[in-house]
């Protein structure tokens, strides 16, 4: 015989919801979009400053080429994902949700996310970034305000603790600076000159052809005349080894040329950046 649960309703009390679900009162209101941007930037801050000051070092040790920037660069994704992952398992929050008073938790529990789920959850960042930062703006749109990466993983960010109005006023004015900054970089990226990273090879190439602008004043010092022979250049650089290898880093030799006159000369090339960008020796 099953059991019936009768309402005496001459009692004040009002029945609970059943255990595991929670009323609109109950639910935890999700974070803002804006101060998740703020908590991101704290944590990318937080791998990436780092990381590019040993950088800094590492290019000035290496001269690298074009290939090992892009491995260098794509090496700082392995401390992000580790550090996003273990701070988003087991109730943990990174040091950015923490200072901005957010926290990630399973969609329908409410639960702290597993560890394969957080790692899910990070690896959700580059596919929210990869399409112009498209996976993010969709937090503006989703009722739960969810990025990509939390429909990915099955979580969603809510509020760990309540905020004065003063601090929700402050994060959304950090959250629209933070933007900003984002939007430009992108439009640097697509419309403008670059990263810095391209920056440092097109500025790598303009010296490589200063230098071979010098060479050439010296082989009309020598010898009378300019020349249009790299390999006459690069001996007279004393080590013409690694002249070649100072060229081939810093200049697609696919586009090279050196007009030489009686009284002067040009040296057109082209740098290893993306875009190829050219350069030019004298400047116009």
């Amino acid at each position: 015989m099953t059991e019936e649960h009768r309402i005496n309703i001459m009692q004040d009390t009002v029945p609970s919801a059943p255990q595991g679900e929670q009323t609109e009162e109950e639910r935890i209101p999700m974070a803002g979009v804006l101060e998740r941007f703020v908590a991101l930037l704290i944590d990318f801050s937080v791998v990436f400053i780092p990381y590019q000051i040993l950088l800094i070092f590492v290019f000035r040790w290496l001269q690298p080429d074009l290939e090992q920037i892009y491995w260098l660069l794509a090496g700082a994704c392995v401390p992000f994902t580790l550090y996003e992952t273990i701070f988003t398992c087991g109730g943990r929050s990174t040091l950015g949700k923490l200072l901005v008073g957010v926290r990630v938790v399973d969609k329908n529990t409410g639960e702290p996310l597993g560890f394969f789920r957080a790692f899910v959850r990070a690896l959700g960042y580059y596919v929210s970034a990869a399409p112009l930062m498209c996976g993010f703006l969709l937090a503006f749109i989703d009722s739960d305000r969810r990025a990509l990466q939390d429909m990915l993983a099955g979580s969603v960010v809510v509020q760990a603790r309540p905020k004065s109005w003063g601090e929700k006023t402050l994060l959304s004015l950090c959250g629209l600076v933070v933007l900003a900054v984002f939007g430009g970089y992108f439009y640097s990226q697509v419309f403008g000159a670059g990263s810095w990273a391209q920056q440092r090879l097109i500025l790598r190439a303009q010296k490589h052809v200063e230098k071979i602008g010098y060479l050439e004043e010296l082989h009309r010092l020598h010898f009378g005349s300019y020349t249009n022979d790299l390999l006459r250049l690069a001996i007279l650089s004393g080590d013409p080894v690694q002249f070649q290898r100072d060229t081939h880093k810093a200049l697609d030799r696919k586009d090279f040329r050196i007009g030489v006159g009686p009284d002067g000369y040009k040296i057109k090339a082209r740098a290893t950046d993306v875009r190829h960008t050219p350069v030019y020796y004298p400047e116009f």
